[in-house]
């Protein structure tokens, strides 16, 4: 039996609780932050069903307003010394480093215990150990393999022995950087759980290599179609354009003369302009394109994954795609771009909606019993740190 998630929420409706959370908060110089942040989780959560149910929201303001103190007091702390105390930020950022898996841990932990479903909460178990194994621990070999073939290739054994080295390095860093992608999307994936349910998934190196194999072959054939789109907008503006308004204009632009301005010197100018936007615009579509297809791909393998522990009938999945997850990016961009950041409440609205639309639940819901979980995870102050950092990882 399959469930989809629906939202039920529309962009008019939250604009209303925006504006009015962005005015107190401003009045009250941030501290009403806390509640709007708490008032927009539970607007979203109560508008997001699945199997006839909605989900809740159980943080309160004062949770999140001392996470939030103490995020603040960190975040400057953290310019303070590094305006003043240069040396000192060094010590600071591998401090920062060093706390980072707990940090990870508790913001899932957080957010987790405080989402329930038909009373049930929702929870994650994962260790404090395994949070520094699979994001310290396997970073730190990765940065041993870069130590490893630097060292070889400075050694000038030979022209042949340096470029074997570094050309199997490049292979090696590549899988080990598979290989710490699935590390940490195993650790989340098999941490969370509903009530004292907890979820399994079984992840795959090899699907993470074949993934990060595609995306490199898309965004060659994208930069090549790139290189030849830029061509021909620059092609068809030195056909129509006289070309000794090109050759006279030396330096350009630097040297542009406005007083001198002619027709074809303009068109020359358009023609250059027009043809950096396009090459811009191009090369960061293509960018895009391949850092959706990586989204979408390891979304989906997570997702279908992960299934209750014991329970197989019970699972999630996923099917986002590439085109239309695009698309959702490209379009919200420009929305915010051109209102001017008003059109914010329909941007979270409609990725809300294209995010649950893409998600399903397998399994009779009604027959499936659950019981709450007695772990407390009552401090917010790893959440709110870690998204001041902007530090939130996780499945979603």
């Amino acid at each position: 039996m399959e469930n989809k998630m629906t939202f039920h929420g529309s962009g008019r409706e939250y604009y209303g609780i925006w504006i009015v959370n962005i005015l107190l908060s401003v009045l009250t110089l941030g501290i009403y932050s806390a509640w709007a942040k708490v008032r927009t989780k539970r607007y979203f959560y109560g508008n997001t069903e699945l199997a006839g149910d909605r989900f809740e929201y159980h943080a309160t303001p004062i949770q999140i307003l001392i996470g939030r103190i103490v995020a603040t007091i960190a975040v400057i702390i953290w310019f303070a010394v590094g305006q003043f105390f240069p040396i000192a930020s060094m010590f600071l950022l591998v401090f920062g480093l060093l706390v980072m898996p707990w940090l990870l841990r508790n913001n899932a932990r957080f957010n987790a215990k405080m989402t329930s479903f038909r009373n049930v909460r929702l929870n994650f178990t994962g260790t404090l150990l395994g949070a520094y194994g699979n994001i310290l621990g396997r970073g730190a070999v990765f940065c041993f393999i870069i130590f490893v073939v630097a060292m070889i290739a400075s050694a000038q054994i030979s022209v042949g022995v340096t470029i074997g080295t570094i050309l199997v390095g490049i292979a090696v860093l590549f899988v080990t950087y598979a290989w710490i992608i699935k590390g940490i999307s195993s650790y989340f994936a098999n941490g969370y759980g509903y009530g004292k349910l907890k979820f399994k998934a079984e992840l795959s190196t090899g699907f993470f290599v074949r993934t990060y194999l595609w995306a490199i072959l898309i965004g060659t054939i994208t930069m090549i179609a790139v290189s030849i789109a830029s061509a021909l907008v620059t092609g068809i503006f030195v056909v129509f354009s006289d070309p000794s308004s090109w050759a006279g204009m030396d330096g350009f632009p630097d040297n542009f003369d406005p007083d001198n301005l002619t027709l074809d010197n303009l068109f020359a100018f358009a023609g250059v302009f027009v043809m950096l936007m396009v090459g811009y615009g191009l090369f960061f579509a293509a960018m895009l394109v391949v850092t959706a297809f990586i989204a979408c791909r390891t979304r989906n393998h997570v997702f279908n994954q992960m299934q209750i522990e014991g329970m197989p009938d019970y699972r999630l999945g996923s099917n986002m795609d590439t085109t239309s997850y695009s698309l959702l990016i490209i379009t919200n961009f420009f929305l915010q771009v051109f209102t001017l950041g008003l059109a914010r409440p329909w941007v979270k609205v409609r990725t809300a909606r294209y995010v649950l639309s893409v998600t399903t639940v397998h399994g009779d819901l009604n027959e499936l019993t659950a019981f709450d979980d007695r772990l407390d995870a009552n401090s917010s102050i790893g959440d709110e740190v870690s998204q001041a950092f902007d530090l939130e990882i996780g499945i979603g």
